[in-house]
């Protein structure tokens, strides 16, 4: 599954842009950072992780839930 970030202005949560696709969001949240310019801080908040680094916020889907067979 294809993963994006997507970057809001901080203060209206409206969308700004958004990036990738990442295999991952493990690997999604790396490049947020990198686009960033700094170590950001995720917060996960159900299906979705965020970060908040001024004036952006950035939000990653979580990944889903590995089922393993029994």
């Amino acid at each position: 599954m294809d993963t994006y970030v997507t970057v809001l202005d901080l203060e209206s949560d409206t969308p700004l842009h958004r990036f990738g696709p990442f295999m991952n969001a493990a690997t999604a949240r790396v490049a947020a950072g990198a686009k960033a310019g700094k170590l950001l801080s995720w917060v996960r908040q159900r299906d979705l992780w965020r970060a908040e680094a001024a004036p952006h916020a950035y939000l990653v889907p979580a990944d889903s839930a590995i089922e393993l067979p029994e």
